[in-house]
């Protein structure tokens, strides 16, 4: 590519959830391949504590704070004035339901290319704009898009295989700062500390290591969230009744990797998943709502498919966590069979390189083929959102939802 080109990225939070920290991850790596992206987020998702800002700025990313936009009108002329004062040569959203004012502002008319991404587990039709290049990062979507103008590209979740690497951490300091036992084993959990997807899974993890306790086992949970006191309570009552620290309840950290490097066993679902087999870690795979399954060579290929989710509850979900980590703390060589399984997987599938360079291919493609057309195929899903807002219908036709990949559902 003879000369850089700029991508304005816009995202929905400053939080440190999986699609933004990938939205940064990609907008740096991407850079080697001739795009120079601006990270927009909205000013008032902004909150005291570790945020994605952090992590951009270890990553060199730019990101720019904007006053959110109190109507779609409002929000297309704040992104055109952005994308024209960078000089942007195409706008890329992340999320199903959040790329309006791109498309009525900065790529009106085709001026500039729309990308979307779409990470969601259940998308409705309604909020999917059909001329865009469209991103997904569960392959189980792919046979249940159709009749799209855009193409549909699937790019798991990525993960920096140098960076997020044992051999590249030293957790000592981490496990020192925080009391963690190093002659106990360690189960980890990385994740926002939300109701939605998942509060139930991390409940569950407590309640096992509640049951574990006696095995000398620890429960590191890193991580914020709405439910965050409730669990330090829960996590308090664990300690209590054991008499020593068996629930150890960090906080949010703009760098985890120390808590990934100290794991005995990881259990996560999505990206925290994804990032538990980067760093050899055995993995017991978590559900929305009371799922779990050990990552091994049987299902892997299922899981990685469902985007390490679940969307159903299991008939005795604390048993099937307590059991699959008494099988993993009961032998090391498992353990060490099953990290060497998943660190090999996620160097095949999810590496941050080999998915920037897709990411930068499907660059190409939209600044090749999105145009007026391609804009203009999207009108009738826009009047047909304004119409309903306008008349007070608010109801969506699903585009494609989560239907369970045949591997996903088996355990050995």
């Amino acid at each position: 590519m003879s000369e850089r080109k700029k991508v304005l990225v816009q995202i929905n939070s400053l939080g440190l959830g999986g699609t933004e920290i990938n939205a940064a991850d990609l907008a740096a790596a991407v850079s080697a391949h001739g795009y120079e992206s601006i990270i927009i987020a909205p000013r008032d998702t902004r909150r005291p504590g570790p945020s994605l800002l952090d992590i951009a700025q270890a990553r060199g990313v730019e990101i720019e704070l904007y006053d959110r936009p109190q109507s779609t009108l409002a929000g297309a002329w704040d992104l055109r004035s952005i994308a024209n004062r960078h000089c942007a040569d195409l706008v890329h959203v992340y999320g199903s339901w959040s790329s309006r004012p791109a498309f009525w502002g900065p790529c009106l008319l085709g001026r500039r290319p729309l990308v979307k991404t779409v990470y969601e587990m259940k998308v409705n039709a309604d909020t999917v704009a059909s001329g865009p290049e469209l991103i997904i990062g569960t392959g189980y979507h792919l046979a249940n898009i159709k009749g799209r103008r855009g193409g549909v590209h699937f790019l798991a979740p990525p993960v920096d295989l140098t960076q997020d690497d044992s051999g590249a951490v030293d957790p000592a300091a981490f496990m020192s700062h925080w009391g963690i036992d190093a002659d106990q084993h360690r189960i980890v959990i990385v994740s926002r500390l939300e109701k939605e997807l998942k509060a139930t899974s991390i409940n569950y993890a407590i309640l096992a290591a509640d049951i574990l306790a006696p095995t000398g086992v620890q429960l590191i949970i890193v991580g914020g969230g709405e439910c965050e006191a409730v669990f330090r309570q829960a996590a308090a009552e664990v300690n209590a009744r054991h008499g020593r620290s068996v629930v150890h309840m960090t906080g949010p950290l703009s760098d985890p990797r120390a808590a990934y490097a100290c794991a005995s066993i990881v259990i996560g679902m999505g990206g925290s998943a994804a990032r538990g087999l980067a760093f050899g870690k055995p993995l017991v795979v978590s559900g929305e709502f009371g799922w779990f399954r050990i990552f091994d060579r049987d299902n892997g290929p299922g899981l990685f498919s469902n985007g390490f989710w679940h969307p159903t509850a299991s008939a005795d979900p604390l048993n099937e966590l307590t059991e699959a980590l008494r099988s993993l703390l009961a032998s090391q060589s498992l353990r060490d069979e099953l990290g060497a399984f998943g660190r090999d997987f996620a160097r095949q599938n999810f590496g941050l390189e080999e998915i920037a360079l897709k990411l930068a291919n499907v660059y190409s493609t939209a600044l090749e083929s999105y145009g007026a057309r391609r804009w203009w195929a999207d009108i009738s899903l826009e009047t047909g959102f304004l119409w309903r807002r306008i008349t007070g219908r608010r109801g969506y036709r699903p585009l494609f939802l989560h239907e369970q990949s045949s591997g996903a559902g088996t355990q050995t």
